[in-house]
């Protein structure tokens, strides 16, 4: 067969019926052989596929704007107030950047004010079940009642926030450098990091909180008889019975208590100078809404704690000579050595700490307004 050149009819030699017959052709056309036509083609697939991807983007940026005036809407309905002072949707044509600026929460009843200077979150289209952003520093956060009312300040070196809509939706939160102020008294609390997970459940398990905190530097309010440093706490919560209340009022504690809210510990790391803490076990308050639970501990530093407890006068020398006898009892080496370790259950009610048969710590009475 003869070349053919790109985009040249190939003939085929048909034999007829008749011998003496001259061949007839038949005619062969070869699609998409033209280049120009292939280009033409690809051109026009691209500009389509272009022109409804815009028109999703847009589409979704619309969206993100009726879903946040809609979220304000359903927080008025509950008599809750939340604005802004200007939501812009940024990034065509990759991911949509929204930043949101001067954002304010307030809630009448529960008693808080929250002021968000920006908050900037980013949404791929391809992928909207996820979204992940940060805040800008420093947030503020009123706190009209409660035992701890006053006016807080917080701000991080860096802060990440990441969230999964799918299921009923998962939070995590990431910070480092980060420290939380008082301005009544200019006290501060930092976290060298956080780590939370926080995932939203239902009835009874409302919702699941997993905390990894790295070095504590606490308050002098809190006047720590360990030291004012906590080197871990790592802990998983479920919040159960009920919604969370509120506010931290007493009105809205009541209400939950009532309707039979629990903090499930299941499990607590906790590493606070000579104390080593590590259990489960579960938190109430009761009908006076003072704390109230019941825990499985393994304790390690006790001796040095309960001498650090009775030089802070939280333990009379009476009780921790006892306390230091019948504990020493009890305590064990764990396997593959170590130092002595307490297994034995925690109790806490009517504002009083027992480790195991021993009343050990009055604690201070909580007045929640």
């Amino acid at each position: 067969m003869p070349f053919r050149k790109p985009g040249q009819r190939s003939r085929l030699s048909v034999m007829t019926a008749h011998k003496n017959s001259e061949p007839e052709l038949l005619i062969v056309e070869t699609p998409f052989a033209d280049r120009r036509r292939r280009r033409v083609t690809l051109f026009v697939v691209l500009i389509g596929a272009m022109a409804l991807y815009t028109g999703w983007w847009f589409w979704l940026a619309g969206a993100v704007r009726d879903h946040i005036d809609g979220w304000i809407a359903a927080e008025k309905s509950e008599g809750r107030s939340v604005s802004y002072g200007a939501l812009a949707i940024s990034g065509y044509p990759g991911r949509l950047i929204i930043e949101v600026t001067d954002a304010k929460g307030v809630d009448p009843l529960g008693g808080w004010h929250l002021n968000v200077p920006s908050l900037q979150a980013a949404l791929a289209p391809w992928n909207i079940g996820s979204l992940d952003g940060n805040l800008k520093a420093p947030v503020t956060l009123n706190l009209g009642k409660g035992a701890f009312s006053g006016r807080y300040t917080f701000s991080a070196g860096r802060n990440a926030l990441y969230l999964d809509r799918s299921g009923g939706g998962k939070l995590t939160l990431t910070l480092e450098a980060a420290q939380v102020i008082d301005e009544a008294n200019g006290e501060a609390m930092a976290l060298a990091s956080l780590s939370a997970v926080l995932t939203r459940g239902s009835v009874p398990v409302y919702a699941d909180l997993d905390l990894d905190i790295r070095t504590i530097d606490l308050p002098p309010r809190f006047n720590s008889p360990f030291g004012p440093n906590i080197a871990h706490l790592k802990t998983r919560l479920q919040l159960t019975g009920a919604e969370p209340p509120a506010g931290p009022d007493a009105d809205a504690l009541r209400g939950w208590t009532r309707d039979g809210g629990a903090l499930d510990i299941k499990r607590l790391d906790l590493a606070h100078g000579v104390l080593g803490l590590a259990g489960e076990g579960t938190l109430a308050l009761d009908a006076d809404l003072q704390p109230i639970g019941a825990f499985t501990a393994r304790i390690t530093g006790f001796e040095p704690a309960i001498e650090q407890l009775v030089r802070a006068g939280m333990v009379r020398p009476e009780d921790g000579a006892l306390a230091r006898v019948v504990l020493g009892v009890l305590a064990r080496v764990p396997n593959g050595g170590g130092p002595k370790q307490l297994s034995l259950p925690l109790g806490l009610q009517d504002r009083q700490l027992t480790v195991g048969p021993l009343k050990l710590i009055r604690l201070p009475l909580i007045v929640w307004e």
